[in-house]
C-alpha cells in the first residue's frame, strides 16, 4: 500500500522542527504543502491542495507579503514562487 501524504508530511515536519497545526488532520492531505518560514517555529499551512492553481490563489490572495516555503511532496521537491501566475521547481528535500 502506498504511503498517504498525511503520513509523509507528517513524518518530513516532525524531523524538520516544523509545528503542525490540529487542523491538519481534519482532512487526508494532498500533495502540495505550504509553510510559514517567518513563524517560530515555522508552521505547517493546515490546508493542503491538489492543484499548483489552488496555491498560487493561496499565497497571492490569502499568505501575501508572507515568507512562506511551497512542497510537493509527490515529486519530493520545492515549489518557488516568485510572484507570477506559475511555480517553478526548485530543490528536491
Amino acid at each position: 500500500m502506498a504511503e498517504k501524504f498525511t503520513d509523509r508530511i507528517k513524518e518530513y515536519c516532525e524531523a524538520s522542527g516544523i509545528e503542525i497545526p490540529v487542523g491538519f488532520y481534519r482532512h487526508a492531505a494532498s500533495r502540495y504543502v505550504a509553510i510559514d518560514i517567518e513563524a517560530s517555529p515555522p508552521k505547517l499551512v493546515a490546508k493542503t491542495w491538489f492543484k499548483q492553481e489552488d496555491v498560487i490563489y493561496y499565497l497571492k490572495n490569502l499568505a501575501a507579503g508572507k515568507k512562506m516555503r511551497v512542497l510537493d511532496f509527490k515529486a519530493r521537491e520545492e515549489l518557488l514562487f516568485e510572484g507570477g501566475e506559475g511555480l517553478r521547481r526548485g530543490d528536491a528535500f
